[in-house]
C-alpha cells in the first residue's frame, strides 16, 4: 500500500508560517548546522577548559557557559522528535537503511558519514546550511542565498544521472 504525504502546498504554507513566527519570535530563521558546532565546542570545553582561549570556540560562550544553550540546539532536537512522531503516524518507520540495492548496509553508512561530514565542514565556512541559506536567506532577499540556491539546484540537474544507476535498478528487456 502507497504511503500518503502531505499536500505540497499546504507543507510549504505550514512551512512559510513557522518561519515567518520563527523570524518574529526569536529575530533569526531556521537553522540547524550550528546545533552541531555547538556541541563540538561544548565538548571541546568539557574535556579541557584551554579551548576557551580559541576565539571561534569562546565565541559559543558569549551568552551562557554552556554552549548547548540555546534555541538552535532545542529546534533541532525538536526536528528529531517531529520527525520520528511524524513516521510513527504515517506508518512510514522503519529500521532500514535507505540505500542502493548495489549498495551494502555499511558502505551506504560510510558514505553518509563522509557526505555528513563534508556538508558540515561546508556549513561552517559559508556560515549557514541548506535550509539557513535557502529558507532563511531567501526570505529575506539576500544575494548570496538565490546564488547558492540556484547553484544547489544546477549541479543537482547537472550531477544526478551520474548517480541515479547506483539508486535505481534497470530493467531488463527480458523482465517484463
Amino acid at each position: 500500500m502507497e504511503k500518503k504525504y502531505w499536500n505540497p502546498y499546504f507543507g510549504g504554507v505550514v512551512l512559510g508560517t513557522l518561519l515567518f513566527l520563527t523570524f518574529a519570535i526569536a529575530s533569526q530563521g531556521f537553522g540547524a548546522s550550528g546545533t552541531f558546532s555547538r556541541s563540538v565546542a561544548q565538548f571541546l570545553v568539557d574535556t579541557d577548559k584551554s579551548w576557551l582561549q580559541n576565539a571561534y570556540v569562546a565565541s559559543y560562550f558569549k551568552h551562557s557557559d554552556n554552549a548547548l544553550f540555546n534555541w538552535t540546539v532545542w529546534e533541532t532536537v525538536g526536528i528529531f522528535i517531529g520527525g520520528f512522531v511524524s513516521a510513527l503516524l504515517a506508518g512510514r518507520f522503519m529500521l532500514k537503511p535507505d540505500k542502493a540495492p548495489s549498495y551494502s548496509v555499511m558502505k551506504r553508512f560510510m558514505w553518509a558519514f563522509v557526505g555528513g561530514a563534508i556538508v558540515e565542514f561546508a556549513t561552517r565556512l559559508t556560515r549557514g546550511c541548506t535550509s539557513g541559506q535557502g529558507l532563511d536567506g531567501m526570505a529575506t532577499f539576500s544575494v548570496g542565498a538565490w546564488i547558492f540556491m540556484f547553484s544547489a539546484f544546477a549541479g543537482a540537474l547537472i550531477l544526478s544521472p551520474l548517480f541515479r544507476k547506483q539508486w535505481v535498478e534497470e530493467k531488463n528487456e527480458g523482465d517484463e
